[in-house]
């Protein structure tokens, strides 16, 4: 019998579910204090709010602990005085539905202690009008580079005038995936992949840069963003991009942009940024010098999905091949489940092609 032993099949699927989207430099991080998290946002569309702690044990090499989330409420409360309930675990609320012209103020109780936000108001967001990819040759990298050749991805709007917009860019990137597990063969000595059950099963990329602008010296003008650069590379045949442009609030603007200037970093829910900004706009009102981690955004945003066609012929540019990471297992009837999670799931992207 074939000899596979499952070296790193849990820790990977343990990954998947619980890895951040962003990485801890514990060398810049504050004395070892554990700081509160209040992280929360209201669109159109849903409304979610995430309490919790930042990550203990932080080490030097990486290593750290999931922290116990605080007993934890939370709801907002518009201008009139109507109120809605959120969980305080991340989850999206779609029964929410956020108005333009709106103002908002978010109440949060974690552990006995008060809290609360400056009102923010949503804000009407311009049409995204297209999402460009545009062929560069990077020259300053050498020719093997993955990003030698590749495409600016552009967004196109135009802004609205008669007032100050603070805009935010946000992308995510699905690729179907090709493999759910990496075991080791110890017949063979190395490891191998094994394929995902069902077929249907994608991975997912998030951003991890901050790119906002205000209209300051665009006032009513058409505004063009580059938003990431992918590579010209298989697979995929065609690459899929979902941009998203928000329509953010001032304090939310000068957040992300002192992050976007210094770290270009934004951190995540359990992450402190290497340079640590404490909430612009959630406040103590037990201990109103507590500091506190997260922001509390209030947006509209408009989307566009493409897909990049990596088969086409640009000339004096040839397309990298990205090799799999180690060989598939010699077993027809090897599967792995392809377990939903932040990076990976079984729901057919929006607008996905072949």
């Amino acid at each position: 019998m074939r000899a596979i032993h499952f070296l790193t099949a849990a820790a990977l699927l343990g990954a998947g579910l619980h890895a951040c989207q962003y990485p801890v430099d514990s060398s810049t991080l504050p004395d070892p204090v554990r700081y509160l998290v209040i992280d929360a946002e209201l669109t159109e569309t849903y409304g979610k709010v995430n309490v919790t702690y930042t990550l203990t044990d932080v080490t030097p090499q990486g290593g750290y602990n999931f922290p116990i989330p605080p007993a934890a409420a939370a709801y907002v409360l518009d201008s009139h005085g109507n109120r809605t309930d959120f969980a305080t675990d991340g989850s999206k609320n779609t029964a929410f539905a956020g108005v333009v012209g709106e103002t908002y103020r978010l109440y949060v109780e974690a552990d006995g202690k008060q809290y609360v936000s400056d009102p923010e108001t949503l804000r009407p967001c311009p049409e995204l009008d297209s999402v460009t990819p545009v062929y560069r040759r990077e020259s300053f990298r050498a020719p093997s580079e993955l990003y030698y050749d590749g495409f600016d991805v552009y967004a196109h709007t135009n802004d609205i005038a008669g007032q100050a917009n603070y805009y935010q860019w946000d992308w995510i990137h699905y690729g179907r995936a090709v493999s759910c597990a990496l075991l080791y063969d110890a017949n063979a000595g190395r490891d191998v992949l094994v394929p995902c059950t069902p077929y249907d099963c994608w991975n997912i990329v998030y951003n991890t840069q901050v790119t906002v602008q205000s209209d300051k010296l665009r006032e009513g003008q058409p505004i063009a963003q580059k938003i990431v650069r992918v590579p010209f590379a298989r697979p995929p045949a065609k690459y899929y991009l979902r941009v998203e442009q928000r329509s953010i609030t001032p304090s939310v603007y000068t957040y992300l942009q002192s992050i976007q200037t210094q770290t270009q970093n934004t951190g995540s829910l359990f992450d402190i940024p290497a340079q640590t900004r404490f909430n612009p706009n959630v406040h103590g009102v037990t201990d109103p010098a507590e500091s506190l981690l997260g922001v509390f955004s209030v947006f509209s945003s408009r989307y566009k999905i493409i897909h990049i066609d990596m088969q086409q012929t640009i000339p004096g540019a040839e397309v990298k091949v990205i090799p799999l990471p180690a060989p598939f297992i010699n077993d027809p009837l090897a599967a792995a489940p392809c377990v939903e999670g932040p990076f990976r799931t079984l729901v057919r992207p929006e607008g996905w092609v072949e």
